[in-house]
């Protein structure tokens, strides 16, 4: 078994090298195609401009050779050469913006390969992380913790492909997001580099603008996702004020209405406890604003002494009770929570209608009132 798990731990790190290889040979891919495509857009301004100067010169040549007793050889001479000058320039002009496009396209290609590459090393790394938690116990742990659950390795199994799909889509999350927009900035910095010494400072200033937003929109999004992975009001306040402002930030992101109704003697939970309420709430919001395409959301909870009651409702499209069994709109993963919870979970809907979901989970010790 020692064996089998070094084997295991060896091959996920030289998968995890081969990523890490391409994804820095994407990065000078990518370095290498922002600039020539900065070049080609400049080779594409130039021959515009030189094939309207080539235009217009052969219009002159055209009225020159019309009228040609008004005008001495020698001027008929020179606006040929500046005529043959220009078709000349334009010529060799549009050669290198070709060999500049093609450039581009390979580079473009390239780059999409390697960005294959690295996601299909990620997704091997993931699975392969399973069958390391596999291995070292983890599905005998979580058996002791689900003594009276069915199928207990089946369970733990499910748990542990979870765990990973989190971790996966975190790291696409971060990798989609601020390492994204890190490697721009990055990019974008010597480009600027590259635009100051071709076109000087004010050219140089305008990326400057672009590099600062770029920056501004890694460190919102950094923040969301500290936010999305644990908020840190939840400890300190508590569930409805977390909850109210989670919700005024979506509001304000999906630009949906939403209303939070409060019902009952509010106190305070334990922090698992409110920990699993918040991601009830927050994974149904985001499915109505993800899939319901809702003109509002309307969010009620109710704290009754043994039970506290949730119901998320929206006035979206809705679905067929069909569609809701084949487990589709994230209610498979609601419905496990629920039962981890010993709650009740339940969903109407209707097409053209809306959804409600209701959550109904007992509460075995109240906590502290507020």
């Amino acid at each position: 078994m020692a064996n089998m798990v070094e084997t295991v731990v060896g091959s996920k790190k030289q998968i995890y090298e081969v990523g890490e290889t391409s994804r820095e040979e994407c990065d000078k891919v990518l370095k290498d195609l922002e600039i020539v495509r900065y070049e080609a857009a400049d080779k594409i301004k130039e021959c515009e401009s030189l094939a309207t100067e080539a235009g217009e010169s052969k219009l002159r040549f055209a009225a020159i050779t019309k009228h040609y007793r008004r005008h001495t050889l020698a001027e008929f001479r020179n606006l040929q050469e500046q005529v043959q000058e220009v078709q000349e320039k334009l010529t060799k002009a549009r050669k290198a913006e070709l060999k500049l496009k093609e450039k581009r396209d390979h580079l473009e290609q390239k780059a999409v390969s390697l960005q294959e590459k690295i996601e299909r090393a990620e997704a091997i790394i993931g699975q392969v992380s399973v069958v390391l938690n596999y291995l070292n116990g983890d599905l005998r742990q979580i058996g002791e913790m689900v003594e009276d659950a069915q199928n207990k390795q089946a369970l733990g199994l499910k748990i542990i492909e979870a765990q990973e799909e989190e971790r996966r889509r975190l790291s696409r999350e971060i990798h989609d997001g601020p390492a994204q927009t890190l490697a721009r900035v990055l990019l974008t910095s010597e480009l600027v580099e590259h635009i100051q010494k071709n076109k000087g400072s004010e050219a140089a200033n305008e990326e400057f603008e672009h590099l600062r937003e770029m920056i501004r929109q890694a460190l919102t999004d950094v923040r969301r996702i500290i936010y999305d992975l644990r908020p840190m009001t939840l400890d300190d306040l508590g569930l409805i004020p977390t909850l109210d402002k989670y919700l005024r930030r979506m509001e304000e992101q999906e630009n949906i209405p939403i209303t939070l109704e409060k019902k009952g003697s509010l106190f305070r939970l334990s922090p698992k406890m409110e920990a699993a309420l918040f991601r009830l709430i927050q994974e149904a919001v985001q499915n109505a604003c993800k899939h319901a395409e809702a003109n509002a959301i309307h969010v009620k909870i109710q704290f009754d002494q043994n039970m506290i009651l949730m119901v998320i409702k929206d006035d979206g499209k809705g679905f067929s009770p069909r569609d809701e069994k084949k487990g589709t709109f994230g209610f498979v993963g609601m419905r496990e929570r629920v039962e981890l919870l010993e709650g009740e979970f339940s969903v109407l809907s209707e097409s053209g209608i809306g959804t409600v979901i209701v959550f109904q989970i007992p509460v075995h010790n109240q906590g502290d009132a507020t």
